[in-house]
């Protein structure tokens, strides 16, 4: 049964999330980066291809990158760049994901996306707005429900003494005479 009260972001606000979560990740992983880079620079182990043409240290910047997508989107439901948005990320019954569905929408599943960019076009073309990672992982990528405000005690109000009671016959007008 899916949740149709929540609206499934398209693909630009989505798109833009994804951008600034690639410059939080990029910013953060830049002193680590620069570190490595000249550490190994005299040291053959480090630089030399293991996996294709990839490092060892490029295989754990790729592992912290995936992290930092897995954790904040199975802790917080959204990365930063998300709920900056306002977006997040739910199950078909819209939900929270857990910690195999993010895990697999996160790693294997973006990287089937990415072939050609192939997944992440589908996003701008279909009708419910799912990109090939969320067809596959059975997510969708929401417009965040608005958070209702707590309600607020309203304080006792003191019981005031009574007023006095004007006569019946008598109109009263401070600023006026009487006739």
């Amino acid at each position: 049964m899916r949740d149709d009260t929540l609206r499934a972001a398209p693909f630009f606000p989505r798109a833009a999330a994804y951008l600034l979560d690639r410059l939080i990740l990029a910013a953060g992983l830049l002193l680590p980066r620069l570190i490595v880079g000249v550490r190994s620079a005299g040291a053959d182990a480090l630089s030399r291809a293991v996996l294709f043409r990839y490092t060892w240290a490029d295989m754990v910047f790729w592992a912290l990158g995936c992290a930092y997508f897995v954790l904040f989107t199975a802790l917080a439901g959204a990365t930063p760049g998300k709920k900056a948005m306002g977006l997040t990320v739910v199950n078909r019954d819209g939900g929270r994901c857990d910690l195999v569905t993010v895990l697999c929408r996160e790693t294997w599943g973006r990287y089937l996306s990415s072939l050609l960019c192939l997944g992440y076009i589908l996003c701008a073309v279909d009708c419910e707005r799912g990109a090939l990672h969320d067809r596959i992982c059975d997510t969708r990528v929401v417009y965040a429900p608005a958070k209702a405000a707590p309600v607020q005690a309203v304080p006792a109000v003191r019981s005031a003494a009574p007023l006095p009671a004007l006569p019946a016959d008598d109109w009263y007008a401070p600023n006026m005479e009487r006739r």
